[in-house]
Formats: structure tokens, sequence, C-alpha cells
């Protein structure tokens, strides 16, 4: 969708021509309302400010009133506009904004507020009205609701995963899968493989169930897969962590070649794979999931964090036969049941054309951010590793991590240097940030963040001192 608002003076107008465009496939009050969200996300319509009359409107778009009238009606339903009695419509991007939010998060990967809380508004909204399934969520459900599974795993088929609903395991967030994953096919003492730099949440998980872990580097494709070998002659491995589709927190990718040779080296020396596939990864470098190539041997965990909420904690697994009643059973001992509740708002948002529009907008809102942090390095000739919601940024030598992260965080800026994504155990080479580029939830704020990190790398740049 194209951007639909365009300044003439202190009057805020439609492009007609991209209204026009968009509107040959999607009825045009849609169009509008999108226009209307997409253009509070981006700053360009500024909370209380009012939107133009809508007969005004109406002769500018060459519409009827009822068109606009709709979309008005519409956004106000997604929370982002309240109409006032007598006085008109007015932006309501507070709700779009957390409250603790001028400090400049570059350092939680997570995404911008654009509306999802008023998407989860409006399925509360809904459940409210439904005494059948309020009643339902009220009883115990030790492997879930099955109408859950149905709705989640018809989703999941969308998205060209194949799965049996009854297959199809809940958990309270991807960290529960790791933590049982671990304690089903471990033992204390046992070996768990990872990559170099990972996710910290698998070294927690393995600290917790007892378990040694080992970091291999990483490539361009991938893990290397000649030192994974070395180790595994060397040791007995049980488990191989990866988040193949989009690496945490190096945005590499893997390649098809070294996934198959991870899959004949987990036969070969008899250990299985975990497939992180939290971290969010635009529709156009997502693929399905390399569990699909071996059910057998790779257990697949993600989650609706990345993409929609985190707090909601609302995870999901598929899992070898083999051990799919193991696993069960040792999350009915953890917490008895997941939480009913968060599964079925998230049943009803996910099917929902409001959270399509939402993953749109998220996903239109990552690449200007990508871009925009793209071309600030660039004048520093430093070229970062983009993808989803992070940057990885390898720092030329004169620049270190800790001295660049301080000078942010004087000036409230937030990021995460590698040493965090390591083990105890292994012997920091990396000399990079991960920055989060969702963290601020408007424009404004992440421009702002753009503009100090480019006057935090000047100023390092000018302040180097040359050793004779």
């Amino acid at each position: 969708m194209s951007n639909g608002f365009i300044v003439m003076g202190t009057i805020w107008k439609v492009d007609n021509q991209a209204f026009i465009k968009d509107s040959e496939s999607e009825p045009k009050y849609k169009v509008l309302a999108g226009y209307i969200e997409a253009a509070i996300v981006s700053g360009e319509l500024l909370d209380q400010q009012k939107l133009p009359a809508q007969r005004w409107l109406a002769d500018q778009l060459n519409v009827t009133h009822g068109t606009v009238t709709r979309a008005y009606a519409l956004a106000e339903k997604r929370g982002v506009v309240v109409a006032k009695l007598g006085a008109g419509t007015y932006v309501n991007s507070r709700l779009l904004v957390r409250d603790d939010n001028q400090c400049i998060d570059f350092a939680a990967s997570m995404q911008p507020m654009l509306g999802q809380q008023n998407i989860l508004a409006q399925a509360m909204h809904e459940l409210a009205n439904d005494p059948k399934a309020l009643l339902q969520m009220m009883a115990y459900a030790v492997e879930g609701i099955s109408r859950h599974k149905q709705i989640f795993s018809q989703w999941l088929n969308t998205k060209g995963i194949d799965n049996n609903p009854q297959e199809l395991i809940f958990t309270q967030g991807a960290q529960q899968g790791i933590y049982t994953v671990l304690q089903v096919l471990a033992q204390p003492g046992d070996l768990v493989v990872h990559e170099q730099l990972s996710y910290p949440g698998l070294y927690k998980a393995a600290q917790a169930a007892g378990l040694e872990t080992q970091g291999v580097t990483l490539t361009d494709e991938g893990i290397d897969v000649e030192k994974l070998e070395d180790i595994c002659r060397e040791n007995k491995v049980k488990i191989l962590y990866i988040t193949p589709n989009m690496q945490n927190p190096t945005n590499v990718q893997y390649s098809h070649e070294v996934l198959q040779k991870l899959l004949v080296l987990s036969k070969k020396y008899d250990f299985y794979i975990i497939e992180d596939d939290v971290n969010y990864c635009p529709s156009t470098q997502w693929r399905r999931p390399f569990q699909l190539q071996a059910p057998d041997r790779v257990i697949y965990l993600s989650s609706l964090s990345k993409y929609f909420a985190g707090g909601l904690r609302v995870g999901y697994m598929l899992a070898p036969t083999a051990v799919q009643a193991q696993i069960k059973q040792h999350i009915h001992g953890q917490c008895w049941m997941v939480s009913s509740m968060n599964f079925e708002l998230a049943c009803r948002f996910i099917e929902s054309e409001s959270y399509e529009k939402n993953q749109q907008l998220l996903e239109k809102e990552l690449k200007y951010r990508q871009q925009a942090f793209i071309e600030m390095l660039a004048k520093f000739n430093i070229t970062p590793r983009s993808g989803g919601l992070n940057l990885w940024l390898e720092l030329p030598d004169h620049i270190n991590m800790h001295q660049l992260s301080g000078s942010l965080l004087a000036k409230n800026v937030k990021v995460r240097t590698a040493d965090v994504f390591t083990a105890s155990n292994t012997q920091l080479r990396s000399n990079a940030l991960r920055i989060a580029i969702g963290g601020p939830d408007t424009r404004e704020l992440f421009e702002r963040g753009v503009v100090i990190f480019s006057q935090v790398l000047e100023k390092l740049n000018a302040d180097t001192d040359v050793v004779i």
C-alpha cells in the first residue's frame, strides 16, 4: 500500500493517484483506513490532530460520504482515532506507544507497537461476548483446547507448514519449549552444541538442566559443519540448537547445502536438532521449516513473540512422534496446562484481516528502518547485516563495542554488545553490536535514535588516538 497522505500547508490530504491504484485490489474504505493508520505510525498525523472533515475528504477523493464514514469507523475500531461528538475525529496515537518509550531502546528485539494492542482489544471484546468460549476456557484442558489446535493447524498450513493438529504442542512461549526439549532429550552433563553467537535464553535453559554447552563458529552460510563434525568425533553430542531462518543475533540465513549436511551429521552421530524459528523474518526471506524434511530428527519451535506480542507467551512446537508423549508430560508437570486464555485470544486474531494488515504494516516499517540505518552507517564505511527486527554491526578495530555502547547509553540509547550472545565458557572474538530496530514505537523516536547513533560514531572517529 502506498503512503496515501501528503501535506498541503496545514491541511492533510490523501494522494488521489495512490488511492485510485490501491483501491483496485481492496474496498476504498479499507484503503483509506489503512492510510490513516500508516500516517499515524509514521508520525505524519500527530496525536490529537483532527482528521479532515468527512464531506470535504469525500469530495477530494471523489467517493461517497459513506465511504469516508466507514473508513473513519474502521480506524476507530482499530483504536487509532477517536470520534468526539460534534467536534470531529481525532488521532489517538497514545495507544500506540509504550509508557517507557522515551528511552530509545535498540537493545530489546521486539516489534514496534503498530496497533497490536487494538487488535488484541477487539479480540478481548469479542471473547467477552462469547459465553460458550468463556466457559470452555475456564475448564482444564491438559493438552490444549481442540478448537485452538484446529485453528492454529489451519493457520500454519496456510504458511506452508504441514502439520497434524493432534501433534501440535502448545507452550508458554518458545522459551518453555527450549527448556522442555533439553530436559526430555538430555541428561545432566550431556553436551548441547550451538552457534557460537546464540540466543541467551538457550544458555539459561541449558544451565538449569545441568547440561554442557559448546559453541561452533558461524559462516555466511550457517554453522561451520566441519568444526561441528570435529566436535562430534570427540564427544557425544545429544542436541544441536540452531536458528537457521534468521539467525539471532547475526541475521545469517542458513544455506540449503548446510542444512542438508547437518541432517546427514544428525543421523550419523545420532543427535536431535532444535530448529528455533522465533526470530522475525520478512516474508520475502522466510522459508518453510527445515523440520518438514526430517520430522524424526528435528524439533521445530516458534511463537508469536516477534510477530505480534511477546507478553502473550504463545508458542508452538512440532516434534518427532517418538518424543511427543514425553514432551507433553513434561509441560504438564511444569504448569499443568498452557493458558487457554492466551491461545483463545491468539486464535481470534491470527486469522483476522486486522492481523494481516498489521503484519503488512510491520514489514513496511521495518524495511524503512533498516534502510535508514544502512544509509547512516554507510557514511562511516560500515555495512551491517540486516534482516527482520535486527541489524548486526561488526565494528572496525578502532571502535570498541563497549565504548560505543557506553557512549550511546550516556545519551539514553540502549544497544546489545556481542558478548551478551556468547556462553560463559566461550572466548569472545567478536567486536560487534546487535541493533534492534523495532524498540522505538514511533518513527520520530526511531529517527532521533539514528541521529544520536550517527553523532556518537562521528565523535568516536574524531577522538581516535593514533598510536605510533
